[in-house]
């Protein structure tokens, strides 16, 4: 509703009277209750913002068509047959984390599929018809340190000759020529071949290979015995057994990182051996292994590696052969490799007991299987998909027989699933990277249908960026991870919007939740797996911002909905429903501050508040200026200084608004009060963004509601003083207690004083210079209420022919109320503007504008306060003159009686009257007045008693005797006594007034001799040639040039030298505008040296500034240079021939001055000629009123007197 300017005050006024006959102050009380609630909802917000609430929150849940897709009745039998089909053929020993038992394996799984007996024997007798896989070992030889150094460089040519040796069988090594046998073989061979004494191990110390380094000799070997290695062991050996690594040149520490497969028949009887040689020719065991292994298709033996080495020496020469030298061996049983694998350093072993070996092998080694379907070895992606569905049903599983609550659960399975897991791992051939996919993938995938716990999601995460290499998966596991990923981040973010559900911020379990899946999304966003298989995902800070903004508009339309009602009743109800909408957002600005920013900081290096504010800032204020346009127009685009220009007129009818009105203007100050609240968390927004906000300028649309307010506030007070003033009805002096010294109005009117004050502090207006202005109308108008006030309580005392009455004794406690009251208001609004901070306010300004700008806002103020101080306080003496006009005669009496009185009466007993008659008038105002006003009162009679005491000493014509005006200053002093005193509290420099002090130089004068006087006449036309021109004197009479001259008296020649330089500036005295100037020089007074006579100097002619350059030498004792009061007295005169000289100007030097007279002040001792010049100022007898010269001049008897004032007078007349 848009009121046009007439109506506003109508409105103003029509609410005035609405509250004619409530409470003093119902309008700004009831915005101090508005402010409290305020405070109230305030700390009631920090307060549930700081209770921790342990109840643990709302999960999020995916809908059904959001869950991933499960398993059908024919892939689930055929996934526990696997499981069963893994269990049968278990391989590896079991470690202590596994469980061995095979029965305890098959009931875990019929218990976690949830299969009855009848389905799990169906089911096992088809896992029984399976064929079995085929057992592998892997085996990869790492590297070796420390070892043997068989070549004369210090170092070996190490290689490997690895196989398996299958079961042991009795049989006879056939002999062979020793020419080809090894070194290391020596003592080997001491006994016969069909020895069985040795053992298998004994027997498997080395393949006892060697080579040949000579072609010839290989060709000699060959036709010896008729055939080739090949030949040899092309009936006796599978050639798959046998693998060796390369060569490393040089070394007793080789590194390989070779890996090696082998197939196994039996792994219950079946052995891994090692043999390391050192390559000594071109052909060797090394060529002849790897010759051999181009076979195909032979049986198992069990002589084979000394077959091989057989075949290496066959055609070696008896002569200047070369062998390879043997390193060690290792020998590892595949029935003794546990289910985990083997990864250590084995010690090398000889081929005896005698053998010297030494060094170590780093070798790995594991189980796996291959099940013969034709499919590719290294094709296990079946094995991956079974590997995850089998993780999820044994999460399930254990999630169903968890007892606690299933966010408590640590993902920790049973040591039989991870027995079948890990089985089923390692017969696919599931590598680590594998395996950590697989368990992400089930792990996350199992969250989305049943949420999990973030920190179990988080050490998945962490475990597959631990073991992920680019390189270690397959296109189709790629796909499958990213798939996972995708759908995890989406519902990860379709949490985080609707955070303050899911995640209340006084939540401690959801805080801590929250915490840890921003670790996990931060985590995943870090990971070098997830930008591989995620490359175009967006970066994290883009994401979330995005996810945030998302969930602060749904959150925040929701909150409208909820909040902001249709308008049933009127405009209040829209105001105070977007009111609670603010304060709503101020609980979430604050949770976000002190809860969500931290975790989202140290987990994302984001801060939330300033995403989330800035989202919905622009839609926040548009509800607002719609619910503020609907109260009170286009005014709120209007600036504060354009409202206040609109002046409202006095009267207008306008009650049909008054019932309402307060109570908007409650709600909008209550709106105002919440924006004012949630601006000041504008410091947690980057400050590049901050100067967009909208809500920071959240005040610009409350200026007509300030108006409004200011206007309400003060048509209510100055109603209110006329109400208050009205009901202080003082019949007689028995109305009041005797110890009351104020009425009821002024405290009425006090506390609206503070209210206003206080109303001020809340409003809190944060731009300043409208601040300023709205502070300069509130200062106005209480200014214009204190007026007010006074007049009214000043009239009501008029009204009772208070001035006219001679009697006052009736009126002195209703007199005293009066000026009482009135002096309680005007302290009230002097310290206004202190109450409202004005000063502080003013300094702020300086900041950002023209200090002159600043000082004409400082200056308006401090002077409307001065201004209405001031006024006030003229009432306040005003009344209290009248006491003072009451009892002036009697003053008068008073005085004269002591001024007259007998000179043979002592002071004291002449001013005992005076203050018995001031003890009994003062008496009863002492008791009603406050100390402010008795101190007025009694500074008035003061005034009094000075004005009469200077008037009759002024007034005298006669000469008194110095003796009744040495006892009229003491009785002046008693008096000043009298009125310092406890009783009384008027200071010693409230009294010692410029009358007082006049008064004491007059008595001081009235009481010194002639020629003392006159010193001090001289002594005070030096102190005011001193002061010419500052004490605001007429020009013509103290703007008269200056004289510059030197002065030296020489002590042994007993001679005062004086030398006038010029003069400067002298007033022109002849017609042409120059002068004839001299100057005349004598020492004054003359009394003190009567022998010295007057010089002068010669005439300079038509000139204002005169140089005369001349010495004047005066004969004078010490101790006539050390008279008190003596002075240098320079006349400067203008010459004329037909008329008398004309007066220019005088100048007064002290002698105590003078360079060379011994005294305290004066030490310099030097030549006249090196002496610096002394400047005078020119002055005029009549320049300044000389109470001396009128003093001596009544003193007519007195020769020297008379003649004094006689000289001085023609000097002045001149």
């Amino acid at each position: 509703m848009l009121l046009s300017p007439q109506q506003e005050s109508k409105f103003s006024a029509a609410l005035s009277k609405r509250f004619e006959n409530e409470g003093v102050h119902s309008f700004l009380e009831n915005f101090e209750a508005v402010a409290q609630k305020h405070e109230q909802r305030r700390q009631k917000i920090k307060k549930e913002g700081e209770i921790e609430v342990e109840k643990s929150p709302l999960e999020f849940r995916l809908t059904f068509g959001e869950r991933p897709k499960g398993l059908t009745q024919s892939e689930f039998e055929l996934l526990y047959i696997e499981t069963l089909y893994t269990i049968k053929h278990k391989i590896g020993t079991t470690t202590s984390k596994h469980s061995g038992g095979e029965n305890d394996l098959y009931a875990y799984a019929q218990e976690a599929f949830g299969l009855s007996n009848e389905d799990h024997q169906r089911l096992l007798g088809k896992a029984n018809e399976e064929k079995p896989p085929i057992l592998i070992l892997n085996v990869e030889i790492v590297e070796a340190k420390d070892l043997e150094a068989k070549d004369t460089n210090g170092f070996s040519d190490p290689y490997c000759m690895l196989g398996i040796v299958p079961e042991i069988r009795k049989f006879v090594i056939p002999q062979q020529g020793t020419s080809g046998v090894s070194s290391d073989e020596e003592g080997a061979n001491a006994n016969s071949p069909n020895d069985n004494k040795l053992g298998f191990m004994k027997r498997l110390k080395s393949f006892r290979k060697s080579t040949i380094r000579r072609a010839q000799g290989r060709e000699k070997t060959t036709s010896l015995t008729g055939s080739s290695p090949h030949n040899v062991l092309k009936d006796k050996l599978p050639a798959k057994y046998i693998q060796t690594t390369d060569v490393k040149k040089a070394t007793l520490n080789p590194v390989w990182m070779e890996k090696f497969r082998f197939d196994i028949e039996s792994g219950k009887t079946e052995t891994f051996h090692l043999d390391i040689w050192d390559h000594d020719d071109e052909f060797s065991v090394f060529e002849a292994a790897k010759k051999l292994n181009e076979v195909q298709g032979f049986k198992g033996l069990n002589r084979y590696f000394k077959q091989i080495a057989q075949s290496a020496r066959t055609n070696c020469s008896t002569e200047g052969s070369h062998i390879d030298d043997f390193l060690g061996s290792v020998n590892l049983k595949i029935s003794e490799i546990p289910s985990i694998g083997i990864d250590k350093w084995f010690s090398l072993e000889g081929r005896s007991e005698n053998s010297k070996v030494r060094g170590q092998i780093h070798i790995r080694a594991k189980l796996t299987t291959r099940e013969d379907r034709g499919i590719p070895e290294e094709d296990n992606w079946t094995d991956i998909k079974q590997h995850v569905e089998l993780l999820q049903i044994f999460i399930q599983h254990e999630l169903n027989k968890f007892k606690g609550e299933k966010n408590h659960w640590t993902g920790e399975l049973s040591r039989d699933a991870e027995t079948i897991l890990h089985q089923h791992a390692i017969q696919g051939d599931i590598t680590d990277t594998q395996r950590s996919m697989c368990r992400w993938i089930a792990y996350s995938k199992k969250h989305l249908e049943r949420p999990l716990t973030n920190k179990l999601l988080l050490s998945v995460t962490e475990q597959l960026e631990r073991t992920w290499k680019s390189t270690a998966l397959s296109r189709d596991e790629t796909d499958m991870l990213t798939e996972a990923f995708t759908l995890f981040i989406n519902h990860c973010f379709k949490q985080l919007t609707r955070i303050r559900e899911l995640f209340p911020a006084n939540n401690r379990i959801a805080i801590e939740r929250l915490e840890q899946l921003l670790t996990i999304i931060a985590k995943l966003h870090s990971m070098e797996v997830f930008r591989y298989c995620c490359p175009f995902q967006n970066n994290l800070q883009y994401e979330l911002t995005s996810v945030i903004k998302t969930g602060t508009i749904e959150w925040f339309d929701r909150m409208v909905s909820q909040i902001t009602k249709p308008r049933l009743r009127s405009d209040e109800d829209t105001l105070r429903n977007t009111s609670e909408l603010v304060y709503v957002i101020i609980a979430d600005a604050y949770s976000a501050v002190k809860y969500y920013n931290p975790v989202f900081e140290s987990t994302t290096k984001m801060t939330f508040y300033n995403i989330s504010l800035k989202k919905i800032d622009g839609k926040l204020m548009d509800i607002v200026i719609k619910a503020l346009e609907e109260e009170l127009g286009d005014q709120i685009h209007q600036s504060p200084a354009k409202l206040l220009e609109n002046k409202e007129p006095d009267s207008l009818d306008a009650l049909t608004f008054a019932s309402s009105a307060e109570q908007i203007s409650l709600a909008l100050f209550e709106l105002y009060l919440s924006l004012h609240e949630l601006a000041k968390y504008k410091i947690y927004v980057n400050e590049t963004d901050r100067v967009n906000l909208k809500i920071i300028q959240y005040h610009m649309y409350f200026g007509a509601a300030v108006k409004k307010w200011l206007s309400v506030a003060r048509n209510k007070i100055l109603h209110r003083i006329e109400r208050s003033v009205e009901k202080d009805k003082v019949e007689g002096t028995g109305t009041f207690a005797c110890n009351v010294k104020f009425t009821s109005s002024s405290l009425d009117v006090s506390n609206c004083f503070s209210q206003i004050s206080q109303f001020w502090r809340r409003l809190a207006w944060p731009d300043i210079i409208s601040s300023i202005t709205y502070l300069i109308k509130i200062t106005e108008d209480m200014a214009n209420a204190t007026r007010l006030y006074a007049t009214l309580v000043e009239g009501k005392l008029n009204a009772r022919k208070f001035y006219e009455t001679n009697d006052l004794s009736y009126y002195i406690q209703e007199l005293s109320l009066t000026v009482n009251d009135t002096e309680r208001i005007r302290e009230s609004f002097k310290t206004l503007p202190i109450e409202l901070s004005y000063d502080k306010l003013l300094v702020a300004a300086e900041k950002f504008h023209p200090i002159t700008v600043v000082d004409e806002y400082r200056k308006k103020i401090e002077t409307t306060v001065a201004m209405c101080s001031q006024e006030i306080t003229d009432r306040i003496y005003q009344i209290l003159s009248k006491v003072v006009t009451n009892i002036e005669m009697d003053l008068k009496q008073h005085l004269f009686h002591i001024i007259e009185a007998p000179e043979l009466v002592s002071s004291q007993d002449t001013v005992q009257p005076l203050f018995a008659f001031l003890d009994t008038r003062s008496a009863p105002y002492r008791e009603y007045l406050i100390k402010q006003n008795f101190t007025r009162l009694l500074e008035l009679i003061w005034s009094v008693l000075i004005d009469q005491l200077l008037s009759e000493i002024e007034k005298v014509s006669t000469p008194r005797s110095i003796a009744s005006y040495v006892r009229l200053t003491k009785a002046l002093d008693s008096i000043v006594d009298y009125f310092n005193a406890e009783e009384q509290c008027l200071t010693k420099e409230a009294l010692k007034t410029d009358k007082y002090k006049l008064i004491k130089k007059l008595l001081k004068y009235h009481s010194t001799d002639t020629h003392s006087l006159i010193k001090l006449y001289y002594q005070e036309k030096v102190q005011e040639q001193e002061r010419t021109g500052i004490n605001n004197q007429p020009p013509h009479l103290t703007d008269l040039g200056k004289l510059y001259c030197r002065a030296y008296y020489h002590l042994k020649e007993e001679t005062l030298y004086v030398e006038i330089l010029s003069c400067k500036n002298l007033k022109p005295c002849d017609s042409n505008g120059l002068s004839d100037p001299y100057v005349e020089v004598q020492l004054c007074p003359k009394f003190l040296y009567p022998h010295i006579e007057t010089q002068q100097t010669v005439i300079v002619k038509k000139t204002l500034n005169p140089s005369f350059n001349e010495k004047f030498e005066f004969r004078l004792t010490e101790k006539e240079c050390n008279l008190s009061g003596g002075v240098i007295h320079f006349t400067v005169m203008d010459h004329d021939l037909m008329w008398s000289n004309d007066f220019e100007g005088e100048a007064f030097l002290d002698m105590s001055k003078v360079i060379g007279i011994p005294n305290e002040s004066n030490s310099e001792n030097r030549p006249l000629d090196e002496l610096r010049q002394i400047e005078l100022a020119l002055t005029h007898p009549k320049a300044v009123r000389s109470r001396i010269i009128e003093i001596l001049e009544i003193r007519t008897s007195d020769k020297v007197a008379a003649e004094f004032v006689r000289r001085r007078r023609e000097t002045e007349n001149q």
